[in-house]
């Protein structure tokens, strides 16, 4: 075995995970994958870059939300069939106006056959209320997260296999995930993401700025309460690039992709997907790091 070699496998595996749309529209970049052709298309270059686990939003006619699970069972299909190694990861985000019995009734019958199943399923462990920009000012959108909705979600995994993403965007979301495991419904050891979903204080988001110091403090509060638990970690804007480097030089892994920035570390617009997880593997790189192999990804997660 060559140095070069023999110093890759010595270094400790980091679980990238790519996150390749999030809802975004094209109106935003030409690139946003919105089709399941081309998420399934993304997904593979990114899996060749050392990106074992996708996330993906379903879109709608018009590039609306959508719940469809038809939508996601031909992506998911699709994504197996050109990277039949990567982890699929889906949304459980919805509206207030979408009830909780849409996204599971879809995950049900997702879950039906294993081509379609995805592997994990995000939840977030709190509601998430967000001032948004509108016609002369401010709009208030809520994306509910009831105690009865999550629980529901958390039984459908159990019975399923389905792992949870369970999302912490707020220290109060660390709250809930302690109460939840005080009622005997978290998995033994459960998968995290750490999310600074807001780009920076004042965007109206009512939830964690991305900061490196805000990445600290929750990760500090996550490790206190969880000690055995692995999370991924990501923040919103340019700024995510610093909370992936502060994640990587700490030992966690981490989230990348258009859903969190169009931006590349140094600015500028990123070309796609792929090439954001490059620049995130380069830097797992610098910090003593190697993208973990879809096996390491499946025993870290616990798929």
């Amino acid at each position: 075995m060559e140095y070069a070699q023999l110093l890759e496998s010595t270094r400790q595996p980091v679980i990238i995970e790519a996150a390749l749309n999030g809802g975004r529209r094209s109106a935003e970049h030409p690139r946003i994958p919105t089709t399941p052709v081309a998420v399934a298309r993304e997904a593979a270059a990114c899996a060749q870059l050392g990106a074992h686990v996708v996330h993906v939003h379903a879109y709608g006619p018009e590039e609306d939300y959508s719940a469809d699970p038809a939508w996601y069972a031909d992506a998911i299909a699709r994504i197996r069939g050109l990277a039949p190694d990567v982890l699929v990861s889906i949304t459980s985000i919805r509206p207030a106006t979408v009830p909780v019995s849409v996204i599971l009734d879809g995950l049900a019958q997702l879950a039906r056959q294993a081509e379609t199943r995805p592997d994990l399923i995000s939840i977030n462990l709190g509601h998430i209320v967000a001032w948004e920009p509108a016609p002369g000012g401010r709009q208030t959108t809520h994306y509910p997260n009831d105690y009865e909705d999550i629980v529901a979600l958390l039984g459908l995994c159990r019975t399923t296999g389905i792992v949870p993403e369970l999302g912490l965007m707020d220290l109060g979301f660390v709250s809930n995930a302690v109460t939840l495991r005080s009622d005997g419904l978290l998995p033994a050891r459960p998968w995290f993401l750490i999310e600074l979903d807001s780009p920076g204080y004042g965007a109206g988001r009512q939830v964690a700025p991305s900061t490196t110091t805000n990445y600290a403090f929750l990760a500090e509060r996550v490790r206190t309460q969880f000690p055995d638990a692995n999370w991924a970690a990501h923040g919103s804007g340019v700024s995510t690039h610093s909370v992936v480097r502060r994640a990587l030089h700490g030992g966690a892994h981490v989230r990348i992709g258009f859903e969190d920035t169009l931006e590349l570390p140094g600015g500028g617009l990123a070309f796609d997907n792929a090439s954001l997880v490059r620049a995130t593997a380069n830097a797992a790189r610098l910090a003593g790091r190697r993208p973990a192999t879809p096996a390491e990804a499946r025993a870290l997660i616990g798929c």
